[in-house]
């Protein structure tokens, strides 16, 4: 019978070959960042980013566009969904 190869030497228990490796248990967390666009008529559309593991931008959540209130606060509207491309 095949035994997985020596720990005392690797370090640790390394997997035969076609076996899956145990999951990691860090969670990478990426930043989301998000974009602002004044629209024509003075609300404000706001889309959500982040960057994949290859570096390219893709886009998180949904579009939703804001005005402002009485308060300075901004107040969702309308929800434009996801922008597919």
């Amino acid at each position: 019978m095949i035994k997985p190869l020596d720990p005392s030497f690797f370090g640790k228990v390394v997997p035969l070959a076609g076996e899956r490796k145990p999951p990691s248990a860090s969670r990478i967390t990426r930043l989301v960042w998000p974009e602002y666009e004044r629209l024509s008529d003075g609300r404000y559309l706001i889309e959500r980013w982040m960057e994949n593991r290859c570096c390219n931008r893709v886009q998180v959540g949904a579009r939703t566009v804001y005005v402002f209130n009485d308060y300075g606060f901004l107040v969702p509207v309308e929800d434009w969904g996801r922008a597919w491309y």
